[in-house]
Protein backbone atom coordinates (compact mmCIF):
# COMPACT_ATOMS: atom_id res chain seq x y z
CA UNK A 1 0.00 0.00 0.00
CA UNK A 2 1.50 3.11 -1.12
CA UNK A 3 1.18 6.52 1.35
CA UNK A 4 -0.41 9.85 0.22
CA UNK A 5 1.45 12.46 -0.90
CA UNK A 6 -0.19 15.82 1.03
CA UNK A 7 0.97 18.54 -1.46
CA UNK A 8 -0.29 20.71 0.92
CA UNK A 9 1.95 19.80 3.30
CA UNK A 10 5.01 19.22 0.70
CA UNK A 11 4.95 23.04 -0.50
CA UNK A 12 4.71 24.35 3.16
CA UNK A 13 7.09 22.63 5.07
CA UNK A 14 10.48 23.87 4.86
CA UNK A 15 9.64 26.32 2.68
CA UNK A 16 12.80 29.23 3.07
CA UNK A 17 15.31 26.92 1.64
CA UNK A 18 13.02 25.98 -0.86
CA UNK A 19 12.44 29.71 -1.47
CA UNK A 20 15.95 31.03 -1.03
CA UNK A 21 17.19 28.17 -3.37
CA UNK A 22 14.84 29.21 -6.04
CA UNK A 23 15.75 32.80 -5.90
CA UNK A 24 19.84 31.50 -6.24
CA UNK A 25 18.62 29.38 -9.43
CA UNK A 26 17.04 32.85 -11.00
CA UNK A 27 20.23 35.41 -10.04
CA UNK A 28 22.62 32.81 -11.85
CA UNK A 29 20.55 32.25 -14.53
CA UNK A 30 20.21 35.69 -14.98
CA UNK A 31 23.58 36.57 -14.07
CA UNK A 32 24.71 33.57 -17.05
CA UNK A 33 22.58 35.36 -19.39
CA UNK A 34 23.35 38.54 -19.11
CA UNK A 35 27.12 37.75 -18.54
CA UNK A 36 27.59 35.26 -21.27
CA UNK A 37 25.16 34.81 -23.67
CA UNK A 38 24.25 38.40 -24.03
CA UNK A 39 27.45 40.07 -23.38
CA UNK A 40 28.37 43.69 -24.06
CA UNK A 41 29.43 43.47 -27.93
CA UNK A 42 26.31 43.89 -30.39
CA UNK A 43 28.46 42.40 -32.77
CA UNK A 44 30.60 39.85 -33.78
CA UNK A 45 34.44 40.49 -34.96
CA UNK A 46 35.06 38.70 -38.12
CA UNK A 47 37.99 37.17 -36.60
CA UNK A 48 35.88 35.54 -34.04
CA UNK A 49 33.83 34.16 -36.55
CA UNK A 50 36.27 32.56 -38.84
CA UNK A 51 37.91 30.92 -35.59
CA UNK A 52 34.38 29.35 -34.49
CA UNK A 53 33.35 28.16 -38.04
CA UNK A 54 36.52 28.01 -40.12
CA UNK A 55 36.11 27.63 -44.40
Amino acid sequence: MTPKIDLRQLFLENWKPKLFCLLGAVFVWLAVDRLLVRGNETEWNIDDIRIVLPE
